[in-house]
């Protein structure tokens, strides 16, 4: 997915797309995650391939298979059957693992909600999936049965990471009379097509949606033997919720790499820890994780040496501001720090590699991009509109919405409408501006609020920015901002007119903040810290604040 290999993109002028290097498989259309992970796991037996940094508790080769061989005889004895849904809504502990294995042999496809959610969502999601077991951890469980007691189809519902008085745990399906077999069969029913993973939309304009992967679109974007080698050490924040939680764990079970786990909090000085204890060479954290550490005032000199071991860190899930990637550089360099580009319906789009700052980066191996205009015509370079990336592998849309899953086709079936609007330089470099849904207009003039927020969060004192437009009778709207101040002196400093002079400094007139300027103690995000900006002019009403 990350690897170093010949980032040349090709631009057909004829058909106005931009194609990324090719490509094969390695493996054909039948393969499917279980079969790929059987082999790996069995070539390194003896090797250490997980271990908890919290507990310390390591699993070799061929111990995560045994886990995975026992549960998937456990799952068949339960009555489970091919593309029967596995629900997990739990935090990456050592048994986590061999549940996924297990729901991977089956071919039961699983569905990871995050283990915060709140009662609504969680319903929300396993009203449509449908999960016939449902795996949790000892702290969401209160949540998990009120759930589980409304739903029409109520599951069997396990802990994974400890104990509860009458209440099933995995530790159950571990018990030792429950011998795994010697060998695995791998399912005939089940092929590369079918749907393994049912991954959660960003829900960032509403509830989300359930985005299916199929094995073999998986194994694509994860079976990269020259960007995970045995060497290779990963570590991530994300639970399976997160794609780049799922991702790692395959980048793990197919490569046969060393994944670090965890289920602390994500803190910047706990992150440098886990990457200097465990000599970490490959780290992908959040966009608002990658800020964060962006943000850290430790001496440069001592963050370096805590990164010294990470060879890749990517930062991914939402657009990284161009401050954030100079202090990056700083801190690890352009030839070690990736901004990456992607969606949870296809996978990873674009890297930065050294590359423009502010650029999402070149077109990734095997894929496709058009821009659009509004009447889906195909656009040419440096022409912002929709942009559109190419289904390579058959996709069976959003999981029972058939709606939601033609809006985002092509007429013809062939390409995805990513919702971003941006556009490719001459030398193939990916700008997304904002989201369709967050342009509005001011006196005719398009306003994409991240150009804006580029330059607001350049500002010693600003922690998070969002622009949003507030309606008015002349002009459409009025260029507003809501700030989240940072906690120290710079932040207690921090004036309106230091975040109106800085837009009036750099951009013309259109973009000027006429609507206020709003100081908030939090912004309204997803559960995967993405920012919900349609609700931000709700929240600044609600609290009843007077623009500054």
């Amino acid at each position: 997915m990350f690897g170093n290999a010949s980032c040349e993109v090709h631009y057909d002028a004829a058909t106005r797309t931009w194609l990324g290097p090719r490509g094969k498989e390695f493996y054909g259309p039948e393969m499917t995650l279980g079969e790929v992970t059987m082999r790996v796991l069995n070539l390194n037996a003896d090797k250490v391939l997980q271990q908890c940094d919290i507990t310390g508790v390591e699993l070799t080769g061929a111990q995560l298979a045994q886990q995975g061989l026992i549960i998937e005889q456990a799952f068949k004895r339960l009555g489970l059957q091919c593309g029967d849904v596995v629900g997990i809504s739990a935090s990456n502990t050592t048994y986590l693992t061999g549940v996924t294995i297990a729901a991977m042999l089956c071919g039961t496809p699983i569905n990871p909600l995050h283990p915060d959610f709140d009662q609504a969502t969680v319903k929300y999601m396993y009203d449509i999936t449908e999960p016939k077991l449902i795996f949790c951890d000892v702290e969401n469980y209160a949540i998990i049965k009120a759930v589980n007691e409304q739903l029409a189809k109520p599951a069997l519902i396990y802990l994974v990471n400890g104990h509860i008085e009458g209440v099933r745990d995995v530790s159950e399906l571990l018990r030792e009379e429950c011998i795994a077999p010697a060998a695995y069969v791998p399912c005939p029913k089940l092929n590369g097509d079918h749907t393994a993973f049912i991954v959660c939309s960003s829900g960032t304009t509403g509830m989300p949606k359930g985005v299916t992967r199929s094995h073999r679109s998986l194994i694509c974007n994860c079976k990269n033997p020259n960007t995970y080698t045995r060497d290779t050490i990963v570590l991530s924040f994300s639970p399976l919720y997160w794609i780049s939680g799922t991702y790692m764990l395959l980048a793990n079970l197919l490569n046969g790499c060393k994944r670090i786990i965890t289920h602390r909090p994500y803190t910047v000085d706990y992150m440098l820890q886990v990457v200097a204890r465990h000599q970490v060479t490959f780290l992908f954290l959040a966009s608002h994780q990658i800020a964060l550490l962006s943000k850290c005032q430790d001496d440069v000199l001592k963050i370096r040496a805590q990164l010294d071991s990470v060879r890749v860190l990517i930062g991914a899930g939402s657009k990284v501001c161009k401050a954030v990637s100079r202090r990056m550089y700083e801190l690890i360099g352009n030839m070690r720090f990736v901004v990456g580009y992607g969606l949870s319906e296809v996978g990873g789009i674009s890297k930065n590699l050294g590359g423009p700052l502010g650029s999402e980066g070149k077109v990734m191996r095997n894929v496709e991009l058009r821009v659009l205009d509004k009447l889906r015509m195909p656009l040419g370079i440096n022409e912002v509109g929709i942009i559109y990336a190419r289904l390579r592998y058959k996709w069976a849309g959003y999981y029972r919405n058939p709606e939601a899953t033609r809006r985002a086709l092509s007429p013809d079936g062939q390409w995805l409408r990513t919702g971003d609007i941006g556009y490719l330089d001459s030398e193939g470099y990916l700008y997304i501006q904002t989201r369709d849904t967050d342009v509005f207009k001011y006196n005719n003039f398009q306003i994409y609020p991240e150009q804006i927020e580029e330059f607001i969060l350049r500002l010693p004192g600003v922690s998070e920015a969002c622009v949003f437009g507030i309606p008015n009778e002349v002009s459409s709207n009025l260029t507003a901002c809501a700030v989240v101040r940072t906690s120290d002196l710079e932040g207690q400093k921090l004036t309106a007119d230091q975040v109106r002079n800085i837009v009036e400094r750099y951009l013309s007139g259109a973009y000027h903040i006429r609507g206020g300027v709003y100081f908030l103690k939090a912004l309204p995000k997803t559960s995967n810290d993405k920012l919900q900006r349609r609700k931000v002019p709700e929240l600044v009403k609600s609290l009843g604040l007077a623009a500054e």
